[in-house]
């Protein structure tokens, strides 16, 4: 098989499997996988519902006000939480400290910050934050990566107390096809014991369970879908039952949170320019040789490198 060929048809396969999921039923379901930061998905009349994207700063500007008030005036329900059984689903409520809720505790006072370098236009890194909280962690020591796939539920809300998307039923979704800040969440969670009994019946205990609100950047930023605006920052409830550990996009042996070869959480890495990139891509570095048969762990743990340059076998084409 010629080069040319080889290279056309992996990328129609990659580029398949992410419109597929581009357009997927859920509404968060729609991070881009080739580089392409942003997108929306079109509506009924054939027009794709974005604009113009914003500085990226400015907007980080007025999403942090918003968020950081929002922290100050709000209070979840964490009385609920913290009184639930370890089987007990809580649907994530808020509401405004006043009144009668005047002495209720601030979200401010329970959320942690975890940020997230983007880049802008010109490529410089613009430090985003993300606020989450853990009202119960699982009780299994294990949580997933940024790129395996998750059973869980959710509840997504607008920090206006719209709910944009919720599903009380466990469902698979591919951390990798999620938008950024809901992917960044997922290794702050822990799973429970969860048993599947075939019949679309399932037994959960000891379940994670944890807030996350982050800015319109991590989520859709200029982009519009099903019920949220462009610019908006975004709220999620999420409970984590199980995962697949050590996905494998492209089954070529490499787990895919290693194809994150630059580390920056963005699985946009071409090793070999062939406009695929390597979590799709079953010869990372062009060389004819198949990183399933050149990703060689050493007795060390490490990639093997044959030629001792610094660079693994399986990305080192000479």
């Amino acid at each position: 098989m010629n080069n040319k060929f080889k290279n056309t048809r992996k990328l129609y396969l990659a580029r398949s499997i992410f419109f597929m999921k581009k357009c997927f039923n859920s509404p968060f379901i729609l991070l881009p996988l080739l580089g392409i930061m942003f997108f929306a998905c079109e509506d009924n009349n054939g027009r794709f519902n974005v604009e113009p994207p914003r500085d990226l700063s400015t907007q980080l500007e007025d999403d942090n006000d918003s968020i950081n008030k929002f922290l100050d005036m709000h209070f979840f329900n964490y009385e609920e939480y913290a009184a639930a059984e370890s089987d007990e689903y809580v649907e994530f409520t808020f509401d405004t400290i006043q009144g009668e809720f005047a002495d209720k505790i601030p979200m401010r006072d329970f959320f942690q910050e975890h940020t997230v370098e983007l880049k802008d236009a010109d490529d410089n890194l613009v430090s985003h934050t993300m606020y989450y909280h853990i009202p119960k962690q699982g009780v299994i020591d294990a949580s997933p990566t940024l790129a395996d796939s998750v059973y869980v539920t959710y509840k997504g809300m607008l920090l206006s107390d719209v709910t944009f998307d919720m599903r009380t039923d466990p469902i698979w979704f591919d951390n990798l096809a999620l938008v950024r800040g809901f992917r960044e969440f997922m290794p702050k969670l822990k799973r429970g014991f969860f048993t599947d009994n075939g019949d679309g019946t399932y037994n959960s205990d000891g379940f994670g369970r944890g807030i996350v609100i982050f800015p319109s950047a991590l989520g859709y930023y200029n982009s519009t879908s099903s019920g949220i605006p462009a610019y908006s920052s975004l709220i999620f409830s999420v409970e984590l039952y199980t995962f697949n550990e050590n996905t494998d996009h492209d089954n070529d042996s490499v787990p895919s949170y290693l194809e994150d070869v630059n580390g920056d959480g963005v699985f946009d890495d071409d090793t070999d320019e062939d406009n695929v990139v390597n979590v799709f891509d079953n010869d990372d570095d062009g060389d004819d040789i198949l990183t399933i048969d050149e990703y060689i762990l050493d007795n060390d743990g490490f990639p093997m490198d044959s030629d001792n340059d610094g660079t693994p076998d399986y990305l080192d084409a000479d």
